[in-house]
């Protein structure tokens, strides 16, 4: 997953429209990869540092 997928990827999350698996099929990529990201974000949201 590219930098601008992983972007479109939380927002499409925080839409709350979309599910892990409907984005990593509209991103042709991996719902692992979705769900790394996220977590990933949430985890710098929180003040953590990024793995």
């Amino acid at each position: 997953m590219d930098d601008q997928q992983a972007l479109a990827a939380i927002v499409l999350w925080n839409s709350g429209h979309f599910d892990t698996l409907d984005i990593g099929k509209l991103l042709d990529v991996g719902e692992d990869a979705v769900c790394r990201t996220l977590n990933a974000a949430r985890t710098i949201a929180a003040g953590g540092s990024r793995p």
